[in-house]
C-alpha cells in the first residue's frame, strides 16, 4: 500500500525547531532566575535537579525510545496488534514505577539534600519530585507517536512544558522574593513551577492520544488479521528498553556524582558559600549555555530511531548504512560550529546574560574548557541512537559505563587540587565523552560493517568550525574597539552563522536533495 513517510531529516527539523524554542525559553527562565535569587542559591537548584534527573531516568529512561523502536518494527512487519500490547506493557510498568519514585522522593527529600552536602536544597528537592510521575505518562505517549515517525506531539508537549515553566516558575519565585522569602525557598517555588509544567504537558499528551487521528488507531480487521503477538514480545521490549534505561541512568548519574563530588571536594578546602558560588557558576551559567545547542544533536538522534529500526527489521542494510553516514555528517556539522562558536564568545556572552560579576569569570573559563565536548556529544548521541535501533542497545551501555567511570575518577582527582578547583569538572568531561564516542563507533563498525567517511563526517566540519571561531573573534575584536564587546555578541553570532552556511555550501557538505529533505515528504512503496 501507499503510505506517506517523512525523511528522518524532516523529523529532526521539527524537533530541532521546537528544541530551539524550548532551550531559548529555558535560558530565559534560568538566566533571570539566577539574577533574581543569586548564583549561590542556584547551587541548590543544580543539586536538586541533578538528583531529579537520576530518579527520572529510573522511571522513564528507555521508555520513549524503546516504545518507538517496538512500534516502528511492528508497523514495518505489519503486526499492528503488537503496537497495543507494547503500549500496555510499557504503561503498566513505567507509570507505576514513576508513581513509586515520586512518592519516595518526596519522603526522603531532606536526607537526600543533606547527603548532597546542600541541606538548603530540600525545598527545591521536595517540589520537584512529583514531576517524575507526570513525565512517566508524557514519555509513554511520546514514544508511541515517535514510533509512527510523528515528532509533532513530542515537539508540542516540550513547548507547553517550557512555556508553563517560564511563566509559573519565575512568577512564583519573583512573588516569594518580593514577599521576603529566603532565596533557597524561592528556588523551591521556581521548581514548583517546573512540576506544574509537567502536569500541563501530561494533560496535553493524554488529550492528544485520546483524540488521535484514525491512522494512529488499530482497525478491527487489522487487529484480528495481524500476526499473533509472540510470547517474546515483552522480553523483546525490555531487551530494548532496559539497556537504554541503564545507559541513561549511568549518564545522568554522572551529573549527580558531579554535584556530590564537586561540592565534597571544594568544601574540603573552601567555605560552603564559596563552593556553592563556584558550583552555581558551572552548573547554572556554564551548563545553561553549553546545553543550548544540544537540542540540535538530540533531535537528530531521536528522529533516526524509527527509520533505522524499520529498515533494520526489513533487512534493508543499505538504507541503514545511508542513515549512519548522513546522520553523523549532520550531527558533526552542527556540533563543530557550536563548539568553536561558543569558545569564541564565551565571556562576553555570559556577561550579556548574567549579572553576577564574581561568578562570570569562573563560568567563562569552564565554558571555554567544556565547549569542545560538543563534538564528542555529536558522535555519542547519534551513534547511541544507531545502536539502539539495531538491537545493540546493550553496547551503548558499555560505552557510557566506561565513560562514566573515567569522568567520576578524574572529577575526583582534578577537583581535589585547589589550583584547578571547579575547572576540574569540565576537564574530566573532556576526557570521558571522546572515549564513549570511540567505543560506539567501534561497535557500529564491528556489527554493521559501517566505517564513516572521516573526511566528510569530521575533517570538513572541523575546518568549518575553525572558520566560525576566526570570524567571531575578528568581529568581536573590531567591534570592541568602538563599543562594549557585550553588545557585539549577538551580531557576531549572526554573522558567524551566515559565514558558516556559506562555508558548508562551499565545502559541499550537503547535497541539494539533503537540504530539501528538511521540508519535503517522500512517498515510497511499502
Amino acid at each position: 500500500m501507499m503510505e506517506k513517510k517523512k525523511d528522518f531529516v524532516y523529523g529532526a527539523f521539527i524537533l530541532a525547531l521546537s528544541g530551539f524554542l524550548v532551550k531559548l525559553i529555558g535560558a530565559v527562565f534560568r538566566i533571570p532566575l539566577t539574577n533574581l535569587v543569586g548564583t549561590t542559591a542556584m547551587g541548590y537548584f543544580s543539586s536538586a535537579y541533578s538528583v531529579y534527573i537520576v530518579l527520572l531516568s529510573l522511571a522513564t529512561s528507555g521508555m520513549p525510545t524503546g516504545i518507538a523502536v517496538m512500534v516502528s518494527r511492528a508497523l514495518a512487519l505489519d503486526k499492528p496488534r503488537d503496537v497495543g500490547k507494547t503500549l500496555r506493557v510499557a504503561g503498566t510498568v513505567f507509570i507505576s514505577l514513576g508513581a513509586v519514585i515520586s512518592t519516595l522522593g518526596v519522603i526522603f527529600a531532606r536526607p537526600i539534600a543533606i547527603f548532597m552536602n546542600s541541606a538548603d536544597a530540600y525545598y527545591a528537592m521536595v517540589a520537584l519530585m512529583p514531576a517524575v510521575f507526570c513525565i512517566s505518562v508524557v514519555a509513554l505517549f511520546k514514544g508511541y507517536f515517535q514510533g509512527f515517525n510523528n515528532m509533532v506531539p513530542t515537539a508540542t508537549s516540550n513547548l507547553i512544558e517550557a512555556a508553563v515553566k517560564l511563566c509559573a516558575g519565575y512568577g512564583i519565585a519573583y512573588w516569594m522574593i518580593q514577599n521576603g522569602y529566603p532565596p533557597e525557598q524561592a528556588v523551591g517555588g521556581a521548581i514548583a513551577g517546573i512540576t506544574l509544567s509537567t502536569v500541563c504537558a501530561m494533560c496535553f499528551m493524554l488529550l492528544r492520544y485520546l483524540l488521535r487521528g484514525s491512522k494512529y488507531r488499530l482497525k478491527f480487521d487489522q487487529f484480528t488479521a495481524a500476526a499473533t503477538a509472540t510470547p517474546l514480545l515483552v522480553k523483546e521490549f525490555f531487551g530494548t528498553a532496559l539497556p537504554l534505561m541503564i545507559s541513561s541512568i549511568t549518564s545522568n548519574l554522572m551529573g549527580a556524582i558531579d554535584s556530590f563530588l564537586v561540592m565534597n571536594r571544594l568544601t574540603s578546602y573552601m567555605s560552603e558559600d564559596q563552593a556553592n558560588l563556584l558550583w552555581g557558576a558551572f552548573g547554572n551559567m556554564t551548563l545553561t549555555i553549553f546545553n543550548l545547542p544540544s537540542f540540535l544533536i538530540v533531535a537528530i538522534g531521536t528522529s533516526l530511531v524509527p527509520g533505522i529500526a524499520a529498515a533494520f527489521a526489513r533487512k534493508e542494510f543499505d538504507t541503514v548504512k545511508s542513515y549512519v553516514n548522513r546522520s553523523l555528517k549532520m550531527a558533526l556539522t552542527l556540533s563543530c560550529a557550536c563548539a568553536f562558536g561558543i569558545n569564541a564568545v564565551a565571556e562576553p556572552l555570559l556577561r550579556l546574560l548574567f549579572r553576577d560579576g564574581n561568578a562570570i569569570p569562573h563560568a567563562a573559563q569552564c565554558l571555554r574548557i567544556i565547549c569542545f565536548v560538543l563534538i564528542s556529544v555529536g558522535f555519542t548521541t547519534v551513534t547511541a541512537a544507531i545502536l539502539n535501533s539495531v538491537k545493540k542497545a546493550h553496547l551503548s551501555v558499555v560505552s557510557v559505563a566506561v565513560g562514566g567511570c573515567i569522568k567520576t575518577l578524574f572529577t575526583f582527582i582534578f577537583v581535589s587540587f585547589p589550583v584547578l578547583n571547579i575547572y576540574g569538572a569540565p576537564m574530566a568531561t573532556n576526557l570521558a565523552y571522546p572515549v564513549i564516542a570511540i567505543l560506539n563507533l567501534y561497535f557500529i563498525r564491528k556489527h554493521l560493517g559501517v566505517s564513516p567517511d572521516l573526511k566528510i563526517v569530521l575533517l570538513k566540519p572541523l575546518l568549518a568550525g575553525v572558520c566560525c571561531f576566526a570570524t567571531a573573534k575578528i568581529y568581536l575584536f573590531l567591534g570592541g574597539l568602538i563599543s562594549d564587546s557585550r553588545l557585539m555578541v549577538l551580531p557576531a553570532i549572526a554573522l558567524t552563522a551566515i559565514t558558516y552556511v556559506g562555508i558548508i555550501l562551499g565545502l559541499k557538505l550537503f547535497t541539494k536533495d539533503e537540504l530539501l529533505g528538511i521540508f519535503r515528504r517522500r512517498r515510497r512503496q511499502k
